[in-house]
């Protein structure tokens, strides 16, 4: 059986997790929310959703960065571009999500 692939989203950069340690308190809601829920259980169950399985084909995104960011636009009401905007410019949310280069390098809605 073949392993499942992903698209790269950037979550080791050069500084990894040591900036965002540095500068998003640790108390912070959406810290601690990534740190209650299991995101790899939904990516699991998710993935079988997806045509191919993220085995064949293009490498689809990660399950779990799509609904952490569908999970930010619906705790701050903010629409697909509001979003956008909100992960590259909030450090938390980019903690959040682990996908910083992922918005800024393939953006995902047109300018």
């Amino acid at each position: 059986m073949e392993k499942q692939r992903y698209v790269e989203s950037g979550e080791n950069s050069f500084f990894g997790k040591y900036l965002y340690d540095q500068i998003v308190p640790a108390d912070h809601f959406l810290r601690k929310l990534n740190e209650i829920i299991d995101w790899k259980r939904y990516t699991r169950k998710l993935i079988r959703l997806y045509k191919g399985e993220g085995v064949v084909g293009r490498p689809p995104f990660d399950p779990a960065l799509v609904l952490k960011a569908e999970l930010i636009a619906f705790l701050y009401n903010l629409s697909e571009r509001q979003v956008e905007v909100y992960i590259n410019e909030n450090l938390p949310a980019k903690y959040f999500v682990l996908a910083w280069r992922w918005i800024r390098k393939r953006r995902i809605i047109p300018p």
